[in-house]
């Protein structure tokens, strides 16, 4: 096997080639990937003397991290795969991260966490495990996401408290205010991405370079600068847009399946709203609405909507909705659901009552009340 693999998430400028049993390893320190990408490659081939028709696979690291290092990355694999009609391997940042404390004799869960600027943190957490060949491998414990860094260190101290190992990226060449509480920042090892590399390749996790996108767990600032939201009660025949929301993996939630989705529309005091944006739906909230009262069954959002203000809009524009229906909105939600509790007091509940492990060990149910009148 011989496989080509570059990394622009970061600063660095990285490019291994890697095959079975060896490998030749570039990198470019603070580097702007635009300008050094393509004269490093060149050198890295010449060097390694190797031709883009040599290599049986090209593999790219796909974020989540800087939005135009990126693309710039994939965008270059995505052509060397689709020009020479070879299979192209996707590697998240977080878990090239994870791969630094690998080889750490410890039992403990993985969190990797990268400075997403703008006080928000992308976190995902790992487990050691043994692969087939007797190696250690990264188990994915949780799925890759953004959050506020407060809401991050809530979830973290109330689900493993001292209990876990903890490396931190900064990504950011301004003045890191992170780092007093989650540690020195640790770049991404070029090692680590020959290795990962090598174990994806060996265990076949290939896709089509038509196939490969980039890992954004946010949109960037230019393109939420020109969103507009548009809401709007659904009914049955929006089943597929709620679907699409609630089949997203969240830790914190459960999702509802197809079968409670579509008898929920057949209960006359349900109702759903969905919010808009470019034809493609943001999020929803659904209700129970009673003579008086209304309880929040759900509220949605669209993983690379989230942390812009369409959860916010949702419960604001449904207050509105509702005010001259009835006199208050109930909801309940999980005691670790920081993120939600952050959201819920910013629209003006309140808690109300508790459910002492309600949602299991440490879990409570948070009872919260907003008054319409």
């Amino acid at each position: 096997m011989k496989v080509l693999a570059l990394n622009t998430a970061g600063r660095e400028t990285q490019i291994a080639v890697v095959e079975q049993n060896s490998e030749f390893l570039q990198e470019s320190s603070f580097s702007r990937h635009s300008e050094n990408l393509f004269p490093l490659l060149e050198n890295t081939l010449a060097t390694a003397n190797v031709k883009l028709s040599d290599f049986d696979a090209f593999a790219c690291v796909v974020g989540p991290g800087s939005f135009t290092g990126i693309r710039i990355g994939l965008s270059v694999v995505k052509g060397f795969g689709f020009a020479l009609n070879k299979p192209v391997i996707s590697i998240n940042s977080l878990e090239l991260l994870a791969y630094n404390l690998i080889e750490r004799d410890s039992e403990l869960p993985i969190c990797a966490v990268i400075n997403a600027g703008a006080g928000l943190v992308y976190h995902q957490i790992f487990e050691r495990a043994k692969g087939e060949n007797g190696e250690i491998i990264l188990l994915k414990k949780t799925s890759p996401r953004v959050d506020k860094f407060s809401h991050f260190l809530g979830y973290l101290h109330s689900s493993y408290a001292e209990f876990i190992d903890l490396v931190y990226f900064n990504n950011n060449e301004k003045v890191d205010l992170l780092h007093e509480t989650l540690g020195e920042s640790v770049g991404y090892s070029i090692e680590a991405l020959a290795k990962l590399t090598r174990q994806k390749y060996d265990a076949g996790e290939f896709t089509d370079s038509k196939a490969i996108l980039p890992l954004y767990l946010r949109v960037s600032q230019a393109e939420n600068a020109v969103k507009k939201l548009e809401i709007a009660e659904a009914n049955i025949d929006n089943i597929p847009d709620i679907l699409s929301l609630e089949q997203q993996n969240d830790e914190w939630d459960l999702n509802w399946s197809e079968i409670a989705t579509r008898q929920s529309f057949s209960n006359p005091n349900f109702h759903c709203f969905l919010a808009w944006s470019g034809g493609e739906v943001k999020g929803m909230v659904s209700i129970m609405l009673l003579p008086n009262e209304a309880e929040i069954l759900r509220v949605n959002v669209l993983n690379s909507a989230r942390l812009n203000g369409v959860a916010s809009s949702l419960i604001d524009w449904l207050k509105e909705h509702l005010r001259d229906k009835c006199d208050a909105i109930f909801l309940e939600v999980n005691s670790q659901n920081y993120p939600a509790i952050s959201l819920y007091k910013k629209c003006g509940f309140i808690e109300i009552g508790r459910r002492p492990e309600y949602y299991g060990e440490h879990q409570d149910a948070l009872l919260m009340r907003c008054n319409l009148k």
